[in-house]
């Protein structure tokens, strides 16, 4: 029989240990995380109205379609190049002058009409923000101890999900309010994406309270670390390539196999987003059990039937169920691996190993996406789903094969990256 009441007292003490290694967290962690939730923010709020902004200004789906490239195209540019600066120099100045830089670009881009200048307000905007994505993880490492690590990853990580839920309401409720006050269309677009950029540039706020320390001077790359960041980019780059043949169309999957309207289509996106901020807050309780190598590699197994059933089924109700469960179990992966990553190279590799992490995903992911939508085009939804099944069992094969046996090693404090309140290695 069942006992509610041993359920709620251990649930109960879940929390407060969960709390407890919350606690934990650095102030330079916390005003950090605060500048990630206005990054979320904005930035969802921003994506959600830009492309409705374009159609207004008479632009066509191929000129929409480049300028958000550009953007993605310069992230990538700048990854590399970021992370060498990032290696060389303090995180809290670069963010201080890369956060305004992106907003101005923003800015540029939605009070302008000319084709060109939008676009190159796009890939200066990427340019910028790279800098933000590729500097999370090192400061993390930096300003952390291995006891709460996993928990500041993955709160992280879910942090930028419940941001972007509440910018995508705001952004979805914003235009109406204003255009109340009798603007056309494309104005009320305007001045409202004006107003999330506004949101990106208040994480300037919180980020110039961190307090700075100047950074380790950098040593030359070591052979074995030059080794292990391939070992780590690879299942990346795979794993990119199978989300970009099948994920990116999700919601045309449901419009066409089902012929579901578009409020369905975004509740069932903001279910997703619930279930996957439950499985980023579960993921460190596991990989204490576990180890995190083996909680990635089984998330990841895990959410390969759903993926299956997605490309076989034709009963919308379990199509639904194994789109939430797929989005929960896979992307609770993703911070373990990145937290991992981060303990298997040296502190002054962390920010290249992030960047080339990135790179992998997203080159992997945008090389995919037009070959994923020829095969939906010429054939059917069935074989992307089930090309990226087998891509994602074969990165987690390699994940396992290269990694699977040294995850203790990873939760020892014998590694250089746990030194982390060294007063040196904070910034």
């Amino acid at each position: 029989m069942v006992n509610p009441v041993g359920i709620l007292q251990k649930t109960h003490r879940v929390f407060r240990y969960y709390l407890s290694n919350i606690h934990l967290f650095s102030l330079n962690a916390r005003l950090f995380l605060v500048g990630t939730f206005f990054w979320g923010m904005g930035f969802s709020g921003f994506m959600l109205l830009f492309n409705l902004y374009l159609k207004e200004l008479g632009y066509a789906e191929s000129n929409i379609g480049n300028i958000i490239s550009a953007t993605t195209l310069g992230t990538v540019l700048m990854a590399i190049p970021a992370s060498i600066l990032l290696r060389r120099l303090p995180i809290k100045p670069l963010l201080l002058m890369s956060t305004p830089i992106a907003v101005l670009s923003y800015a540029i881009q939605v009070t302008s009409s000319q084709y060109q200048i939008i676009l190159a307000g796009g890939l200066i905007a990427g340019l910028a923000a790279a800098f933000s994505r590729i500097a999370a993880a090192p400061f993390f490492m930096r300003n952390s101890t291995a006891r709460e690590r996993p928990y500041l990853f993955s709160v992280q990580f879910a942090l930028m999900l419940l941001a972007g839920i509440i910018g995508n309401l705001l952004g979805g409720f914003s235009p109406g309010l204003i255009q109340r006050s009798g603007m056309v269309p494309y104005l009320t677009y305007r001045y409202t994406l004006l107003i999330f950029s506004g949101l990106v540039l208040a994480a300037v706020v919180p980020i110039s309270f961190i307090k700075q320390k100047p950074p380790l001077r950098p040593a030359r790359m070591k052979i074995h670390s030059m080794s292990m960041i391939a070992k780590l980019f690879v299942p990346n780059l795979i794993v990119g390539i199978g989300a970009g043949l099948s994920i990116p169309f999700l919601n045309l999957y449901f419009k066409d196999y089902f012929n579901t309207p578009a409020y369905l289509i975004g509740i069932f996106y903001s279910l997703q987003q619930f279930l996957m901020i439950a499985g980023l807050l579960a993921a460190p309780l596991i990989a204490e059990r576990a180890g995190k190598i083996k909680t990635v590699v089984i998330s990841q197994l895990i959410s390969i039937p759903f993926l299956i059933i997605l490309g076989t089924t034709r009963n919308l109700p379990l199509a639904v169920l194994a789109f939430l469960m797929r989005a929960a179990f896979m992307n609770m992966a993703q911070p373990l691996y990145t937290n991992f990553a981060m303990e298997k190279v040296h502190h002054e590799d962390q920010a290249l190993t992030n960047a080339l992490l990135t790179v992998a995903f997203t080159a992997g992911w945008g090389a995919s996406a037009n070959l994923g939508g020829y095969l939906i085009e010429h054939f059917s939804y069935a074989l992307p789903f089930f090309a990226t099944s087998i891509l994602y069992l074969i990165s987690t094969g390699i994940t396992y094969r290269l990694f699977g046996r040294a995850t203790a090693a990873t939760r020892t404090a014998h590694t250089p990256t746990t030194k982390a309140h060294d007063p040196a290695a904070l910034q």
